[in-house]
């Protein structure tokens, strides 16, 4: 689900530290939201886009990637995450009701731990139901429609494209469903 040009340094920083891709993943690759929660898609993939579209690496090959990518031009934006430290202290910690991590599912892989401790600790947003509770919220929640509570006096509603504009979305354990989409997006368009 990321974009091909991601992919593409992806695979070229992988073969330049000489590992595999998948010692180098993305997060969209790792989480999903879990199909029961499906009305909620839209709002967190806005929330989790930004952490979604980065790179996680490994304590092994912490040293080669970050000196690779110091060394390099990279032409792009690449955003990165150190995973091979213990999960951050949030992890044990306990979600606000109707949490959005509550919400998805960590893909089963070496870096489970780390990805569930850190979205414990950054995105434990309550989604909620109604205006009301958005604003009665102390700090981070989320409403359907997308409108974002980061903190008390910070909030957000980014309306560039509609929240249920499935072509943006990229988190998922597979890309099939997207591939249909833009398959369907092909044809009406040859018609």
């Amino acid at each position: 689900n990321i974009p091909a040009p991601m992919l593409a340094l992806s695979r070229t920083i992988a073969a330049a530290i000489e590992v595999t891709e998948s010692a180098l993943p993305f997060v969209d690759e790792l989480i999903e939201v879990r199909p029961d929660e499906s009305q909620w898609r839209g709002a967190i993939e806005r929330v989790l886009h930004g952490f979604a579209v980065s790179m996680l690496v490994d304590e092994n090959h912490y040293v080669a990637l970050s000196g690779h990518i110091n060394d390099t031009n990279l032409g792009a934006k690449l955003i990165y995450f150190r995973t091979g430290r213990n999960a951050e202290p949030g992890h044990a910690r306990a979600l606000r009701p109707n949490s959005l991590v509550s919400k998805l599912t960590v893909k089963q892989c070496a870096f489970a731990s780390w990805l569930d401790g850190d979205l414990r600790q950054r995105f434990d947003y309550e989604c909620v139901e109604s205006l009301k509770s958005f604003r009665a919220a102390s700090d981070r929640a989320i409403t359907r429609e997308g409108q974002v509570k980061h903190s008390r006096s910070r909030h957000e509603k980014d309306d560039r494209s509609s929240i249920d504009a499935r072509n943006h979305w990229v988190l998922g354990f597979d890309n099939r469903d997207k591939l249909a989409l833009f398959e369907r997006d092909e044809l009406e368009l040859r018609q």
